[in-house]
């Protein structure tokens, strides 16, 4: 095992004081509807108390803690801590598989986007976050031997956890189509690689690093194909929400006959621009749910019980707060598609997701470089952090042209980035 080259990334945009495109998380503030469910529950311990704090006003405030006149020219602090409730369940334990309430947020949410409700009591186990809910699905349903088939370029925790619990990745390689300004899927390869000994396939739609969502018609050829080979399907979802150009995110769950073999799985990491947060959810088939469930209580136990109830909120929002997501990383991935090619990278505008995998050979000062070479330059000599490309691969040199950007930075870090793209490249 090796460390995570994409925090490494961040590390030195940090040491560097580089505008950070490296890793996928926003410099901005989550959604307000999702901290204050958080803080409603870490103040509030009950549900009484936070039903309470939903409208109280600053005079109802000041009259239930018998404050004097100097009142408003308290910290905040002090206020607040007079507002906590002495009786608390919110701060402490849950359930392991996750709040009754959120898992039926969960269930509702699901349906409300993909026409189908999966049980809260035996589909659905709230986890810490993707990575973690991927870990305990992958014990869960794969022995050592077993092989998964790895779309490439991949998330880098995929292989990873594979080598964790001895599986063995096969890898199925998608290609940049420049002309078309589209990633394609080798189905040829695929049925290649889910030959015998496959257990599973891992498919991210919206996808990372490319931006390919996956289109009715591939998850058709897959379906079909892990119904031809019993096969499994792991599908990392947690850029549902953020597609373009008229595009549609679509659940393999909801095909025909794929229910009892889809395991899906998704956070509020990107949704709720909330990484740090670490709450997620898989949905599975009952026969594996008990089975997930113990292998993530004896890895973590439970998800932060506030902040279970603040997805809670998050989740219950309406759905045009979700439908608009894509909206302000439009604009986003223009700027810096815009910045990227006017020195010289070659890129295909994602289709989903907020990363841009570049080409970077005909930008003069990088085309010699090896990958890690190229983003260590841009990182000292322009203050801009990217991932190398080949960090995406394991077979194969598909990886050796490219450099990854993240998008999901304010307007502002990311025409900052390509201000310093232009004064350095240009």
């Amino acid at each position: 095992m090796k460390e995570s080259v994409i925090r490494l990334m961040t590390r030195l945009a940090v040491q560097h004081q580089a505008v950070n495109l490296s890793q996928g998380f926003t410099d901005e503030a989550p959604l307000f509807e999702l901290v204050w469910g958080g803080i409603a529950a870490e103040l509030g311990g009950t549900e009484e108390r936070i039903g309470q704090l939903e409208n109280m006003t600053l005079r109802q405030i000041q009259a239930e803690i018998g404050a004097d006149p100097t009142f408003l020219d308290w910290p905040l602090r002090r206020i607040l801590g007079r507002l906590q409730n002495p009786r608390d369940r919110y701060n402490q334990y849950s359930f392991p598989f996750g709040l009754p309430e959120l898992r039926q947020a969960i269930a509702g949410y699901t349906e409300r986007f993909y026409g189908f409700r999966p049980d809260p009591d035996t589909e659905i186990t709230v986890v810490l976050g993707a990575t973690e809910g991927l870990s305990s699905l992958l014990r869960a349903t794969c022995a050592p031997g077993d092989a998964l088939v790895v779309f490439q370029p991949f998330h880098e925790m995929y292989p990873s956890q594979a080598d964790i619990f001895g599986l063995v990745p096969r890898y199925t390689t998608l290609r940049e189509d420049r002309e078309a300004g589209v990633w394609h899927l080798d189905r040829d390869e695929l049925q290649q690689a889910a030959g015998p000994g496959a257990r599973a396939i891992i498919l991210n739609t919206p996808h990372n690093p490319t931006g390919k969502v996956f289109s009715a018609d591939d998850l058709n050829f897959i379906a079909d194909l892990a119904r031809e080979r019993d096969l499994f399907v792991f599908t990392d979802e947690i850029y549902e929400h953020i597609v373009y150009d008229g595009r549609r995110h679509f659940c393999l769950a909801a095909f025909e006959g794929m229910r009892d073999r889809t395991f899906v799985v998704n956070s509020i990491s990107k949704t709720g621009s909330a990484t740090g947060w670490r709450v997620g959810w898989v949905i599975s088939p009952p026969a594996y749910t008990t089975r997930i469930r113990a292998i993530h209580d004896t890895m973590v136990i439970q998800a932060p019980t506030p902040l279970q109830k603040g997805t809670t909120r998050l989740l219950n929002q309406p759905d045009g707060v979700f439908r608009s997501m894509w909206e302000s990383y439009a604009a986003k991935r223009q700027v810096l598609v815009d910045g990227l090619r006017q020195v010289g990278f070659r890129v295909s505008p994602p289709e989903g997701s907020y990363y841009l995998f570049a080409d970077y050979r005909k930008v003069p000062a990088l085309s010699a470089m090896a990958p890690m070479d190229a983003a260590m330059w841009l990182i000292e000599k322009v203050g801009v952090a990217s991932v190398p490309g080949d960090n995406f691969y394991r077979v194969g040199h598909d990886g050796d042209n490219y450099l990854r950007f993240a998008f999901c930075r304010s307007l502002e870090s990311l025409q900052e980035a390509a201000a310093r793209l232009a004064r350095h490249l240009g």
